[in-house]
């Protein structure tokens, strides 16, 4: 049988990166620039040595989530892996944010919008990525919306990493962490809730976020089908005049 999987969550300034552990482990998300130390650090509590990693993987290209990448992919010598569509963005090291979905999201902008060291991934994928290569039981799927190129995890063990398809409460998760919320910039809304109803469709009991969090499936389901699912209906097809 497979090993179990441990999804440890590393709290970063900006954003949330992940030790994932099963027969091996790998690093989701690598934060802003400057958060490579602060990564390594919660890889050594662990138990994790740069060297164990079999893989690092970029759940999108913004700069909160890529920006101690090359450190992070030097120190290690693991793969740096990323969807295509994203590649580009990565390359620039400038973010392409899309549309806001509130105020919040104005006001933070000036704040987060900044530029980060271009990255280029190693491993470039499209569609699927098996994960038990890398010694963890699950797989990657395509959720875009939030990015063209934004990806998800999926674990047998019933958890999920879905990036920032939503988030986890206000300020970044700093208030009411465990409260469903779209995210403060969307690329694609059509994209975003075909991705929310693969999500969901899968059955998995919680769902780890790029900010904040982790969510309980049930609550990100009831919000959804409450209102949000309309919200992001709403919004793909532009109000004409």
């Amino acid at each position: 049988m497979p090993a179990p999987i441990t999804i440890t969550r590393i709290r970063l300034p900006l954003a949330n990166a992940y030790l994932v552990q099963g027969e091996c482990a790998i690093l989701v998300d690598t934060g802003a620039p400057g958060d490579a130390n602060r990564i390594l650090q919660a890889l050594r509590r662990a138990g994790v040595t740069p060297a164990d990693l079999r893989l690092i993987l970029l759940t999108h290209g913004h700069g909160d989530h890529v920006g101690a990448a090359n450190e992070l992919a030097a120190a290690s010598g693991a793969p740096l892996a990323l969807h295509r569509a994203d590649d580009a963005m990565t390359r620039s090291g400038r973010n392409v944010l899309g549309a806001l979905t509130g105020l919040e999201a104005r006001l933070i902008t000036p704040f987060v919008d900044k530029p980060f060291p271009p990255v280029a991934a190693s491993l470039i994928f499209d569609g699927a990525l098996d994960l038990t290569p890398y010694g963890v039981a699950g797989r990657v799927i395509p959720t875009p919306g939030h990015t063209p190129g934004s990806i998800s995890l999926l674990f047998d063990s019933g958890d999920a990493i879905v990036g920032d398809l939503l988030m986890g409460g206000r300020l970044g998760g700093a208030l009411s962490a465990s409260r469903p919320q779209l995210h403060y910039y969307v690329q694609d809304f059509a994209q975003l809730h075909a991705s929310m109803e693969t999500i969901l469709a899968a059955q998995h009991r919680r769902l780890f976020v790029g900010h904040g969090g982790p969510l309980a499936a049930d609550d990100v389901r009831q919000w959804w089908r409450s209102g949000a699912s309309a919200q992001v209906v709403a919004r793909c097809v532009p109000t004409r005049a």
